[in-house]
Order: structure tokens, then sequence, then C-alpha cells
């Protein structure tokens, strides 16, 4: 293993350290998180790892599945770069760290972004959608993708207000699920645009909010390809939006209760358009 790193001005720690800001990790094409587990998320799902920074002295239960990945073939000993505890202390964000810090390129063939001229976006016919309207804060959008994911969305949608994708918080909520699911971020204007468009594929979009004629969610048939937007945590979903989906539709809650954060409600969105279409030849 290379020589423990022990200056806090390093030059590879100051630019790991910059990459706590969006412009540097657009400007870099790289990104960075925390924990062992999200190590071996990262590395077992191949990722691009371009340093792995390890706290010096390991844990020796962190040693163990390091080397372990190492034997599998998913890490390769060149990007570890072991650090001494102070370092490790300036370059981590985490209130109790484990000990392993990753950065990684970005993953721009799995997470795309279609330009105001981009013709149309292709998407299978069956595949299932939730789209994101200015979801602003990193843990909720982690969360939605950690849900998407486990719970069998084919692809995220979201407009590009919405928090980063590469953020620490988003990247440590989504628990892995950022290494495999795939979205597309589309221009926040153009969001109408591209809900009508996916209409005319013969999708119906449901709008999640509260409307004169809004329908209820667990209440009417949602058939294959069908989905749901989802809106910001404070102010839901635009006007322009609610009226570019064919409907709007509110999740049955027990009067009086707040209403559920954006997370949660797209958990249960997601929910109902995965089970969408079963028994029709999926």
């Amino acid at each position: 293993m290379k020589e423990i790193l022990v200056s806090r001005q390093n030059p590879t720690v100051k630019r790991i350290c910059s990459l706590t800001e969006k412009k540097n990790r657009r400007r870099e094409g790289l990104f960075r998180f925390d924990g062992m587990k999200l190590l071996e998320e990262a590395a077992r799902g191949g990722l691009s790892l371009v340093y792995v920074v390890l706290r010096m002295p390991m844990e020796a239960k962190t040693e163990e599945r390091v080397r372990t990945l190492m034997e599998e073939g998913v890490l390769d000993e060149s990007v570890l770069l072991p650090v001494s505890e102070s370092v490790f202390e300036k370059m981590t964000e985490e209130k109790s760290p484990e000990g392993i810090l990753c950065v990684a390129k970005l993953p721009e063939e799995l997470h795309r972004s279609l330009a105001p001229e981009e013709p149309k976006e292709t998407l299978c016919p069956g595949e299932k959608l939730l789209i994101l309207e200015s979801v602003r804060d990193p843990g909720n959008l982690g969360t939605v993708l950690r849900s998407a994911d486990a719970l069998g969305i084919d692809r995220l949608i979201l407009t590009e207000d919405c928090a980063d994708l590469y953020h620490p918080r988003t990247v440590r909520a989504a628990m892995g699920a950022l290494f495999r699911l795939p979205t597309l971020t589309v221009p926040t204007e153009a969001l109408p645009c591209y809900i009508e468009r996916l209409r005319t594929t013969g999708r119906r979009l449901y709008a999640a909010a509260l409307h004169t004629d809004a329908l209820t969610v667990g209440e009417f048939p949602l058939h294959k390809g069908d989905g749901f937007v989802i809106g910001n945590e404070g102010h839901g979903l635009s006007e322009a939006v609610i009226a570019a989906c064919d409907r709007a539709a509110v999740i049955p809650m027990r009067e009086g209760a707040e209403s559920l954060n954006a997370a949660a409600a797209a958990a249960i969105c997601i929910w109902e358009t995965v089970r969408a279409g079963k028994g029709e030849g999926q």
C-alpha cells in the first residue's frame, strides 16, 4: 500500500475536499461519498473509482472487507489512498465516519440530461417511470431513488432544478440506488411539453396534487406504462405540469393529518405504478 498521507495541505486532499461543491463536481467530473456499504455497492456495481481514502490505522473489519473486494477483482489497489486520522477528519463530512471515503467518476451514461433542442427521448413502451418536478431536498431525492430502485421503477425523470444527484446527502440517502437506477434530467420549463410527448405514446400520467377533479390513488385502474408526477416539497406541482397530465390524483389520508412529504408520497405512487399492469404480460 502507498505511504500514508499526513499533510492537510496536500493537493489531492484539497481536490477531494472541493468536491463538496456542485460546481467542482461538474468541473472535475467526479463525486464523493462516505462509508463501507457504499464502497461495496459502487465497486460491485462497476462504478469507476478514482480514490478510496482509508483512515489509518484501519479497523480490522474494514481491512477485511476492503481485502475481500480486492480478491473479487472489483477494487484495484492502485486507487487506495491511506491517510492519517487528522487528514481524514478534514476530508470527511460524516459525524461518525467509518474511515472510508470514496471518489468516483460521474456515471453520466446512467444519468443523462436532455437538452431543450434534443429530439424526443426514446423510452421502452412499458418502462415504469416516476417524474419529479423541483424536489429540492437532497435527502428526499436520495430516498426517492432508493424506493424507486427497490420497488421496481425503471427510470426516474427529474427537472434540472431538483437537488443534485451527486450531492453527498443524495448519495447517502440513495444507499447505492444512484449506481443502478437510470435517470433523465429535463429542462424545468420543458417538463409540461415532455409530459405531453410521453402521453402521445399511450401513457397516462397523473399529477400528485390536490385539485377539483382529483382521483383517489388506489381507487382507479392503472395500466402498464402509466405513472405519477411528484412536486416540490413546499409548493407542490406547477399549474402547467398539472394541466399537462391526464388527471390529478390524491393519496387518501385520515382527516386532519399533515400532508406527506415528497419522499413518502413518492413511495406510495411508486408502489401503485409498479403494481400496474400485473398480469398484462410483463
